[in-house]
């Protein structure tokens, strides 16, 4: 592997001439800024009009580098003029430390040039810019959008060229993408005070735009749903500023269909709706729902389309917004083939106090699916609302039996009471009695109800699963050390068993480093001389014991 960051010709044949010779003189001005830098990695800021972040790094092999700068020049992963000044900095040896009197002298040349184009005539300035925009596509579409924001159709048109993709957007470009969109947003919040109507029908527009153009990028970092999340906040604030229009109920209604990430959410309309748009959209959605065949149950219910859904989820909102609480079971209560779909069921008739009704449902939900967790729980609350509190407790004890997990046992102990001593020993004899070769649940359990000393006990006594072990080492250290790092030690052993790959020495080691700070070195020195005998070749593992100090 190279050590040092790439030459000038690497530079150049990445960058481009232009990009070149203007990183250089970045870096010649003190214009970037790194907060680390090594012979492989670096990471800073860059100065200018804007603050841009940027790093570079060595991946592998000969110049294999891998780097990004938020600015609009590097889009899909070009090599901007600030890297190469990055770059050049790094080579010069910038201390990282240098950072604030660097950025202080990069703001003080920032108000300087500030001041001189203050100074200067309208008309050489806008010779200037011309000619920068000519030059420089971010520029360009950045004073394309100041000249558009007085019209709303010119400004269309300059949305359709920044909503224009090309090809995939792998990750790299999906985040460019998005940051070229946040001038045309805030263009559209100034928008919003003056001309509201105009901002809607603009952010309908781009809403729908985007919704066609995410499916056809790796949008995993979530900047282009950021972006359409402020899409949907900007086009419900055009509705609560009172901008609506001709047949505002069937273009909501529209866009919410497009809408899978609920950006739309009907919520946040209605109250801005006067009663003509509330009819108008109810109309539009009951009208879908109604047409939707019957629903199926078994695979064809688990391969509904997604626009079946989504009318399903909108007629939904509707009935929670409009108060129709009889709309509301219709809608959930047409595919009833899960249990998720009885629960929410069940909690919509908790929540509109309908208890009896809850209770009925619980049980007949709990007789087709008695190994749902969920529907148990929520019989057993029935169950205690109706002040039936045995029924209720035997319900939680089934749902232990079930699940014995942290979870149901702390819902076991909640509504135990005063009677839980005698609910725990019956509950920690049923997981003794399951236990195949060790006591992790037990001890789970027992750390979970805040009994140190008994989990401690058994895990002295027993096997025990190496994070327990670790858990118990851990709240033990403090009053006794000891016996925490004799546990520590345990988890060692069996991490020294299992060194497949270098990500298995971290946490060796860490567990070693804790046992040495817990015992004596007599207790944890053998070991450690094993493995330096047997693992010799295993240079990474005999760094990382010499950093530790474990020798």
């Amino acid at each position: 592997m190279a050590t040092g960051f790439p030459d000038n010709a690497w530079l150049q044949a990445q960058a481009g001439s232009g990009a070149f010779t203007r990183g250089k003189d970045y870096h010649a001005r003190g214009r970037v800024v790194l907060d680390t830098a090594s012979e492989v990695a670096l990471s800073g800021q860059a100065f200018g009009s804007e603050t841009y972040r940027l790093w570079m790094r060595q991946e592998a092999g000969d110049w294999d580098w891998d780097w990004n700068c938020e600015c609009p020049a590097a889009d899909g992963g070009a090599f901007c003029k600030h890297l190469v000044a990055a770059v050049l900095s790094a080579r010069d040896g910038a201390a990282p430390q240098d950072g604030k009197r660097r950025r202080r002298t990069a703001a003080a040349d920032a108000d300087t040039l500030r001041e001189f184009l203050q100074a200067q005539p309208q008309q050489r300035l806008a010779e200037w810019l011309h000619r920068l925009s000519l030059q420089e596509p971010e520029v360009d579409r950045f004073l394309q959008l100041q000249r558009a924001a007085e019209r709303p159709e010119a400004f269309k048109a300059v949305l359709a060229k920044l909503l224009t993709a090309g090809s995939f957007l792998d990750y790299r470009r999906s985040m460019a993408f998005a940051r070229r969109l946040d001038p045309a947003l805030a263009q559209l919040r100034v928008m919003l005070s003056r001309d509201p109507d105009g901002c809607m029908a603009l952010c309908e527009y781009a809403f729908k735009r985007l919704a066609r153009l995410i499916e056809r990028c790796d949008d995993s970092a979530g900047a282009i749903g950021d972006r359409m999340r402020e899409v949907g906040e900007l086009h419900v604030a055009c509705a609560t500023a009172g901008a609506s229009g001709k047949g505002f109920a069937a273009r909501l209604d529209a866009l919410q269909g497009l809408d899978q990430w609920g950006f739309l959410p009907l919520a946040h309309y209605w109250p801005a709706l006067d009663a003509r748009e509330q009819a108008a959209y109810a109309k539009k959605v009951l009208d879908a729902f109604e047409a939707l065949p019957a629903s199926r149950s078994g695979r064809a219910a688990r391969e509904w389309d997604g626009d079946a859904a989504g009318i399903c989820a909108r007629t939904e909102a509707l009935a929670r917004c409009s108060g129709d609480f009889e709309l509301l079971q219709r809608v959930l209560r047409r595919d009833l083939s899960h249990p998720y779909q009885h629960l929410r069921v069940l909690e919509s008739l908790r929540q509109a106090g309908r208890e009896r009704e809850a209770l009925a449902w619980a049980e007949t939900a709990v007789k087709r699916f008695p190994q749902d967790g969920r529907l148990r729980s929520g019989l057993a609350d029935c169950l205690a609302a109706a002040g039936l509190a045995e029924d209720a407790i035997e319900q939680d004890w089934q749902l232990f039996r079930q699940h014995p997990e942290p979870s149901c046992w702390a819902a076991l102990k909640r509504r135990a009471g005063s009677n839980w001593p005698a609910w725990r020993e019956r509950a920690l004899a049923f997981v003794e009695s399951r236990e195949q070769g060790h006591a992790s649940l037990r001890i789970d359990l027992l750390l979970h109800d805040g009994d140190l000393a008994a989990a401690s006990e058994l895990a002295r006594q027993h096997l025990v699963l190496p994070d327990v072990l670790q858990e118990v080492a851990r709240r033990v250290r403090a009053t006794d050390p000891a016996l925490a790092g004799s546990l520590y030690l345990r988890v060692a052993g069996v991490y020294a068993e299992q060194l497949h790959a270098p990500g298995d020495y971290s946490r060796l080691v860490d567990c070693l480093a804790n046992a040495a700070g817990c015992t004596g070195a007599e207790q944890w020195q053998p070991l450690v001389h094993e493995l330096r005998q047997q693992h010799a070749r295993k240079t990474r593992l005999i760094r990382e014991l010499d950093a530790a100090g474990l020798r």
